[in-house]
């Protein structure tokens, strides 16, 4: 059968997938990671809809809140050790932390890192998590002290 110029052709396309490089799974950083982690890795990688070849990958910030990663079967507790597993070993940079602010819930937002690529050696920036923020908070105690 032949295929006319107006017709799209469908059947060769793949469906949407989140491209996990063989240089992420046999890193020593991804190696190190918790199998919670490691499970909900493609779903933070999966947030930027940007070609990892593109130079917006890593500048790109999105949200992932506690509602989302229970849907994927990841409870509060779990998650919490996941994200900061997951800044730790140089996968999520955070960009702003979340949490109560007054009466308002707000998410965390963070941005995928290229930092995992030097995870063991010297050059290897460490961020923690559950520091992350701190100057935040305290600026907001200060405000309230005055």
């Amino acid at each position: 059968m032949v295929i006319g110029m107006g017709r799209k052709r469908t059947g060769n396309r793949l469906p949407n997938f989140v491209p996990l490089f063989w240089d992420i799974l046999n890193h020593k950083a991804y190696i190190n990671l918790s199998p919670s982690a490691a499970k909900l890795l493609p779903y933070f990688l999966g947030k930027v809809k940007i070609n990892p070849k593109n130079s917006e990958y890593y500048k790109t910030t999105f949200s992932f809140t506690y509602s989302e990663a229970e849907n994927y079967g990841c409870s509060r507790r779990t998650f919490y050790n996941v994200v900061t597993a997951l800044v730790q070993y140089g996968f999520l940079d955070p960009v702003k932390r979340g949490g109560l602010r007054g009466m308002n819930m707000t998410s965390s937002i963070f941005r995928l890192s290229d930092r995992w690529k030097q995870y063991g050696n010297a050059s290897f920036v460490e961020v923690k998590w559950n520091t992350f923020g701190m100057h935040q908070i305290q600026k907001m105690v200060g405000r309230q002290g005055k």
